[in-house]
């Protein structure tokens, strides 16, 4: 049983166009009216799901959830790196890539200026409030509506005077985060600091990666709309379909953890 419902997963993650209980038939030597029932199963566990015309199918959310967001960090550093050091090239600021992970937005991966003469800011690793800082921001716009709300806080946290905590602003905010494209920390959590981010977004799921840079205010805010904005901009669809396309290496690592999860769910389903 298990078996023939991981074919039917992998036969429908690796069709170039939705599949119908005939041709996913064929393709795994399993009978239609079999087909059917396992069909119904996945889509109850929310493996798969119906498309507009009922009768073909694609992934279903929660297995794409599971198959992005389980990437390690590692393979998406990997895959992305090209584009981050043009980034940094470009704006000769700091560079940094942040996910979406567990109902947080962590910064996975800082690139530094190379000339040794120019300073930076380095922002750190780790955690990062979705109501104050620019990768957040960014995130919490564009991701999935499901997964945002996983995103902001009750009580957001106040950093200085700068800090929106007010709700309602805080989702004027984000709409026009979602308007313009991109996010700005001006000065919200250090003072004389400021970032610009833009989302990378993901299949269905939105936005779950950012980039973006940061530096001294003094800096970064000239710079915005004719320097930093149309490199961070083209980085950023380049970034979502090597996200999406790891080496092959890569992507079959991620498949077999994507796969031992689908057959977890599974298990816990029936």
């Amino acid at each position: 049983m298990q078996e023939r419902l991981i074919r039917l997963l992998e036969a429908i993650a690796g069709a170039a166009s939705p599949l119908n209980a005939t041709e996913l038939a064929r393709l795994t030597g399993v009978p239609r009216a079999t087909i059917y029932r396992n069909i119904s199963s996945l889509i109850d566990c929310g493996f798969v799901e119906n498309t507009d015309c009922g009768s073909r199918y694609i992934l279903g959310m929660r297995f794409v959830k599971i198959a992005l967001t389980g990437k390690s960090d590692v393979h998406v550093i990997n895959a992305v790196t090209a584009m981050m050091q043009q980034v940094v090239k470009t704006s000769g600021e700091t560079g940094f890539l942040a996910r979406y992970r567990g109902g947080r937005v962590d910064l996975i991966h800082i690139e530094t200026p190379a000339d040794p003469s120019l300073s930076y800011i380095y922002p750190g690793l780790g955690p990062r409030p979705a109501h104050a800082c620019s990768s957040a921001k960014a995130i919490a716009a564009f991701v999935a509506p499901e997964l945002r709300e996983e995103l902001l806080d009750i009580q957001p946290m106040r950093y200085n005077q700068k800090t929106i905590t007010d709700p309602d602003q805080i989702q004027r905010e984000l709409n026009q985060v979602r308007r313009y494209g991109y996010a700005i920390c001006d000065g919200e959590i250090d003072e004389g600091v400021s970032s610009v981010a833009v989302p990378i977004n993901v299949d269905r799921l939105g936005a779950i990666f950012s980039m973006g840079v940061v530096g001294p205010s003094n800096r970064i805010k000239p710079m915005v709309q004719n320097r930093i904005l149309p490199v961070l901009t083209a980085e950023a669809v380049r970034a979502a379909a090597a996200i999406q396309h790891c080496s092959v290496v890569d992507a079959e690592t991620t498949n077999a953890e994507a796969m031992a999860d689908a057959r977890e769910g599974l298990n816990n389903t029936h």
